[in-house]
Parts: C-alpha cells; sequence; structure tokens
C-alpha cells in the first residue's frame, strides 16, 4: 500500500494516511495477507513543493505507521536519496513534473521491492526491460537497491 504523495506534507494528511493504513492493513488481514507499505521517493524540481529534507517527512510517516499497524515497510523513497547521493546527476523522475519516476526510477523501485519482499538481492540480475535499462545503469540501481534494503533493516533478508 502506498499514500499520496502529498501524505507526509502536513499533519491532517499524516494522522489521514495512518488511519487509512491501519483500516487497509486489517482488511488485507482479513483477507488472509500480510501488509506492506510502499514508501513513497520525494519529490524533485520542478516539482513546486520539492525540498531538500521531504524524505525525512515520509519516511519518518512510513516507519511510524508501519511499526504501529506491523506492516513490512519497502524503502525505495530511501533508495531514490541513496542513488541522487551516489549519482547527483542520475534521472530517477520524470522530467516534466518532479514526482513521477523515469524508467530507471521504476527498476531502482522494482530492484528494492524485489529484496524487500523475496530477500533476494537483485545485483546481478538480467532483466534490463527489453534493452531499455542500459547494463552499467542496472547494476548501479540493483546495487543502490540491495544497500538499501540491508542498511534499512539492519541485516541482508
Amino acid at each position: 500500500m502506498q499514500g499520496g504523495s502529498a501524505a507526509p506534507l502536513s499533519a491532517d494528511r499524516r494522522k489521514r494516511f495512518a488511519e487509512t493504513a491501519e483500516l487497509y492493513a486489517q482488511k488485507v488481514r482479513t483477507a488472509g495477507g500480510e501488509p506492506v507499505l510502499y514508501m513513497t521517493h520525494a519529490y524533485v524540481a520542478p516539482h513546486p513543493r520539492a525540498r531538500p529534507d521531504m524524505i525525512r517527512d515520509i519516511a519518518s510517516l512510513y516507519i511510524e505507521t508501519g511499526n504501529n499497524i506491523d506492516a513490512l515497510v519497502i524503502p525505495v523513497g530511501l533508495a531514490f536519496e541513496e542513488a541522487y547521493r551516489r549519482r547527483p546527476e542520475i534521472k530517477l523522475h520524470a522530467s516534466f513534473d518532479g514526482t513521477h519516476p523515469s524508467m530507471l526510477g521504476t527498476y531502482l523501485a522494482a530492484c528494492t521491492v524485489m529484496a524487500s519482499i523475496y530477500g533476494v538481492s537483485p545485483v546481478g540480475n538480467s532483466y534490463d526491460y527489453f534493452g531499455d535499462v542500459p547494463a552499467d545503469e542496472a547494476r548501479f540501481l540493483q546495487e543502490v537497491a540491495q544497500d538499501t534494503v540491508i542498511r534499512f533493516y539492519g541485516r541482508d533478508r
């Protein structure tokens, strides 16, 4: 489950996110599943709400909510931050809005989901979206995802 990108931006939205996540986590459990929260990435320019510390608000909301409802949190937003820290020039967001992921951002998110849910390292995976993700970029994003997951959970998953 994931909230809207603006969920962490105000106390009211944070409260609604937490309440909705709790309600849906109960529904997921009733249906026999396990709830999982997909931590979103922060906005970047040219989005008007982009700010350097936005990931802190996002991460705190998802971690706190995940702890409260006993749900796995997938640290996609933290993986984006780590990729940008290592390679500031990488383009993980769509250039037209600074919120939606680019192909590389989607690839990084998928690698982070894989490592988080399945406990399998994405490093070395040959999938490249029909040749659209260059091998060097794929390897970099796989490593970022794996490193982020290990750091987030405090261990290999």
